[in-house]
This record gives C-alpha cells, sequence and structure tokens, in this order.
C-alpha cells in the first residue's frame, strides 16, 4: 500500500510536510487486519485525523452501487411511521428527502428536455427545474404507503459505458415488476439515480416524449404550469416555446 504525502501548516505559519503509510504508521496489514491501537493512540491528532479521513474516504469509495440502494430502502422502510398511522407531514417531508436524495434530479430533467434545455433561457430553465423537482417529489410521496408492502429482489449489477444498472424485481401484493435503476458514481462520491427503466420502459423517454407533446402545443410556459399543477399557462413576457 502506497504512502501519501500531505502538507500541514502550523501556528507558526511554517509548512510541514506529513509522510504517511497505512502499514508502516497504524500497522494496517495489505490484507485487511486491523489497525494496532498502541500505534493510533502514539500519533499526534493531526496525522491520527488524516488516517481516519483516509480510511473512512476508501470505506466509502468501496460501496456497490447495489449496497447504496440497499440502504436506501432500508432507511425509508426506518422511517416509515407503524402500519395504520398517518405521516405527519415532517415525517412525509423526510421521507420525500430520503427517496430523491439519491435520484440526479436535475439530471434527469435535463436528460427528458432533451436539445429544448440548451436552446431556452437560464430563468426560464431555473422555473421548469423547480417545477419538475417539485412534481417528482409529490408524485413520489403518494407512493411512500406501498413501501410496506413491497418486497425487493436484487441481481447482478451490469455496466453499460459510465453507468451501473441495478435489476431488480418489486413484488407489490404478489404482483411483480422490473425496475432497471441507472446509476452513476460521480468522482468516486456517492451513487445517484440517473434513470428507473420501469418493465422495459425508460422514466427519461417517458418524460422526454411527454414534454415534447406539450411543448409543441403549448410552449415551455404551458409544460411548467402543467408540472405546477395549474392547468394554464404561465404569462412570462414570451412567445410560446421561446427561449427569451
Amino acid at each position: 500500500m502506497q504512502a501519501c504525502v500531505c502538507s500541514a501548516r502550523g501556528a507558526d505559519g511554517r509548512s510541514t510536510e506529513l509522510h504517511f503509510s497505512p502499514s508502516r504508521d497504524v500497522g494496517l496489514d495489505v490484507r485487511g487486519a486491523r489497525p494496532e491501537v498502541a500505534a493510533f493512540k502514539e500519533m499526534t491528532p493531526t496525522v491520527r485525523a488524516l488516517v481516519l479521513t483516509l480510511l473512512l474516504a476508501s470505506a466509502a469509495q468501496a460501496e456497490t452501487a447495489t449496497e447504496a440502494l440497499k440502504a436506501r430502502d432500508a432507511e425509508i422502510r426506518a422511517a416509515l411511521p407503524k402500519q395504520g398511522t398517518e405521516p405527519t407531514p415532517a415525517t412525509r417531508q423526510k421521507l420525500e428527502g430520503i427517496v430523491t436524495r439519491a435520484v440526479d434530479l436535475e439530471g434527469m430533467a435535463r436528460s427528458a428536455l432533451g436539445k429544448t434545455w440548451s436552446e431556452t433561457a437560464p430563468a426560464k430553465r431555473k422555473k421548469f427545474l423547480d417545477a419538475f423537482k417539485s412534481r417528482f417529489r409529490k408524485a413520489t410521496g403518494e407512493q411512500l404507503d406501498q413501501y410496506r408492502s413491497t418486497e425487493v429482489k436484487y441481481f447482478a449489477e451490469k455496466t453499460e459505458d459510465e453507468d451501473t444498472l441495478v435489476p431488480t424485481e418489486v413484488l407489490v401484493k404478489g404482483e411483480p415488476t422490473h425496475i432497471d435503476y441507472r446509476m452513476r458514481q460521480e468522482g468516486g462520491g456517492a451513487w445517484h439515480i440517473v434513470d428507473l427503466v420501469v418493465d422495459d420502459v425508460s422514466t427519461v423517454e417517458n418524460y422526454r416524449s411527454s414534454f415534447n407533446r406539450i411543448i409543441k402545443k403549448e410552449g415551455m410556459d404551458g409544460l411548467i404550469a402543467r408540472l405546477n399543477g395549474t392547468g394554464k399557462v404561465v404569462e412570462s413576457g414570451g412567445a410560446k416555446g421561446s427561449a427569451r
């Protein structure tokens, strides 16, 4: 295991290089043995903090897409109120946050809008994005009760370009639904859902088809109005579908 070199600045403003080797400084065996407690205690606070940061980062990066989905599912189920108890507004908001936190809503919105995204003025993009996120969260909140009665089976991951597909089978009251989660890990960080393919139908592509149809008839204002649930075009000082 390679050593790493970091710089630390002391109280006198002078910079000092810190040479850290997991095997030498903490007795971490490359085969996965635990660090020696004595060696860890002898470190300076600065080096000790550095060691913990490196180890925690390594552990986080080791999480697979499937493990990320399983952890999310467990967190949702743990936050659900008892059977027969209606969630309070605060609980519902918390659950919606857990469900959507792992979803790349902005990426999905941009993909669903297609070329129209680049043709739309920044201010109107923001209105669309806010409306899309709100609509997605509302739709998610309406399905929270189904989590209690569902069973999820996870199958082997597949790699497609820069994405990882996690095939699952969700049983709702005994009826199977096949959902493929298209996951993406940016820069080795957290996993995000960029699309859901339900029974071979892409959610993003389905959005794109619907959005394009609405935009042709009612423009971007009409789409934003529909997402907001107003049912009518909101005046924004430009022509329908305008990028101004």
